[in-house]
């Protein structure tokens, strides 16, 4: 579903207006999705952060799409100065670590705005921490680094689904390594 007013588009992806649907359907699935659907809001948290930031900065926000995998700002492509950027890019992690200092006694909060604070700063396309790393290093390092990280962040994920059976940061693996192996293609073809 698309929403465009002015010169914004709102989207949400078609599973995921499924996945809401069945949430307020059936109760089994409302227990299961529970926790995600908490963490979703942690994720909206964060891209309000950076719409926040971007605001302040005169930066105008094209588009904002919710999917399955999680929450996605696009902003307009006029540069600022460096040290702006960087504190838009920033803005989300920094949000999600407000979050967990200040829910530090509810575990589940803290738990889930920590990882969300640091996965984001991880420099692998799309997550924030890419974007800083963009604006830090020379290009064609990017690559190189970026590389590094999504093998590790693969590795370290199999270990994890193999010891715990928790197939979370597997399929977001999978999910980082697809989005990636398409953009690359976009760049190519």
């Amino acid at each position: 579903m698309i929403i465009r007013k002015n010169n914004f588009v709102f989207e949400i992806e078609n599973l995921l207006i499924i996945v809401l649907i069945s949430f307020f359907v059936s109760v089994k699935i409302k227990l299961f999705l529970t926790s995600y659907f908490v963490c979703y809001l942690f994720i909206i948290f964060h891209e309000l952060a950076h719409i926040l930031v971007a605001a302040l900065f005169n930066k105008k926000i094209l588009k904002m799409k919710l999917s399955l995998a999680g929450a996605c700002v696009t902003l307009d492509k006029k540069r600022l100065n460096k040290g702006k950027e960087l504190l838009i890019y920033f803005a989300g992690p920094i949000s999600n670590f407000c979050l967990a200092i200040i829910f530090k006694n509810v575990d589940m909060v803290f738990d889930i705005n920590t990882f969300l604070g640091i996965l984001n700063l991880l420099p692998v396309y799309p997550l924030d921490g890419y974007n800083i790393m963009s604006l830090l290093i020379k290009s064609n390092n990017i690559y190189v680094i970026q590389t590094i990280f999504l093998y590790c962040i693969y590795i370290i994920s199999i270990v994890i689904f193999i010891l715990t059976k928790n197939p979370s940061l597997f399929i977001f693996s999978v999910y980082i390594f697809v989005i990636n192996h398409v953009a690359k293609s976009g760049q190519n073809g």
